[in-house]
């Protein structure tokens, strides 16, 4: 299956070039899915969408995921409202928990992944939220997949366990657990599937302005800490040439831009997607506007791949290898613990699981080699 996550600044375009990514795709006859974490997708293709997905056209269908609603909750919100009512809590509060900010957003993934799993479609293409916000969930789901064990160890069966179920009536908490265990792993998966980068990748969208540029280098960065493989980035809304002299001094700024933010985020791939007379919407829009933006490439190729995470061993060393782009040494904070390394990059952190042969090395060093973070330990202090 080809996943295709689309984000960017607000306003730049992003709905309306994964709408149209996934209805270019589907014309090629491969089964695809557009879903939407958020609203957008419904204007772009011109037709009401729920959370259930509606056939489009051949070999397409959309989505856009919903808050959980009372006559159809969903896996979160039900889950919590069994773990209030086995622990005797008010039952109401589950509600108001579940539609606090982020939560809700947990019950539109786990909508994304029952989709993602149910093995119906060939290819997925996701319009996510705005970046920052779209950094949040994924980072989040990095998260979920680390804590998995942690929250929720499998949970071995005792000799008393039949004794305990026969006092008691019910299996109970055992199953709140059990549940609480199967949403988390849905994330967790979730999680390698978004991160798989021959499958998977991140297409970012921004303006022809050169105040988008640092935005974008910056998702790019925590997009590469966290492994999510980036492809492309798309420059949407330039002027054609043929505007009139009124506005021939913004197609100058914009055809700089252009070219500064090329070279900048190279080697990643930036697409130009021009200006279109009107607002796109419906699929005959949608099919132009790809035309225009994938010219003769397949929309769901994998247009760039950067190097992927390793470790590797020499000499009793081991060193981990990670690809950050326009990130420097100083902007890195790196804390060893016993059987972990977190890297911190701003606001962000990643916690790295190290494999128990580098667990017992008490050195650790760091260096770049040109985009590369090599983090090595050794037996030297």
């Amino acid at each position: 299956m080809r996943i295709i996550v689309f984000t960017g600044r607000g306003g730049a375009g992003v709905s309306t070039l994964a709408a149209a990514t996934a209805a270019a795709i589907a014309d090629g006859g491969r089964r695809t899915l557009a879903f939407g974490v958020g609203p957008g997708l419904a204007a772009a293709f011109a037709a009401p969408l729920h959370h259930r997905p509606t056939p489009l056209a051949a070999d397409l269908w959309a989505a856009e995921a919903a808050p959980d609603r009372h006559d159809d909750p969903g896996p979160f919100l039900a889950w919590l409202r069994d773990l209030f009512a086995w622990r005797d809590m008010d039952g109401t509060l589950a509600d108001d928990i579940a539609a606090l900010p982020g939560l809700v957003d947990l019950a539109r993934l786990l909508a994304l992944e029952e989709h993602i799993d149910s093995g119906g479609f060939d290819a997925v293409v996701i319009d996510c939220p705005a970046l920052r916000h779209a950094l949040d969930l994924l980072a989040a789901l990095d998260a979920a997949a680390r804590s998995l064990d942690r929250m929720f160890p499998p949970r071995q069966p005792t000799v008393l366990d039949p004794f305990l179920r026969a006092l008691s009536g019910s299996t109970g908490g055992d199953d709140v657990y059990e549940v609480g265990r199967d949403l988390l792993f849905r994330l967790a998966r979730l999680r390698g599937a978004l991160a798989d980068p021959e499958s998977a990748s991140v297409r970012l969208v921004l303006t022809p302005d050169r105040r988008s540029l640092p935005e974008t280098q910056g998702a790019v960065a925590v997009l590469s800490l966290f492994t999510y493989p980036v492809e492309a980035a798309f420059c949407s809304r330039l002027l054609p040439e043929d505007t009139g002299s009124w506005f021939e001094d913004r197609r100058r700024d914009q055809k700089a831009a252009l070219g500064y933010i090329g070279g900048s985020l190279a080697p990643l791939p930036v697409l130009p997607v021009p200006l279109q007379p009107r607002d796109v919407s419906g699929l005959p829009d949608l099919a132009a506007l790809a035309r225009l933006a994938y010219q003769e490439a397949d929309p769901a190729a994998v247009l760039y791949q950067a190097p992927a995470q390793a470790f590797s061993s020499k000499d009793g060393d081991y060193v981990l290898s990670l690809a950050l782009p326009f990130v420097r040494h100083e902007d890195l904070v790196i804390e060893r613990l016993d059987d972990a390394l977190i890297v911190h990059l701003g606001e962000r952190s990643r916690t790295f699981d190290l494999p128990p042969e580098v667990r017992d090395l008490d050195g650790v060093s760091s260096a770049f080699d040109g985009d590369t973070l090599r983090v090595t330990f050794s037996h030297q202090p």
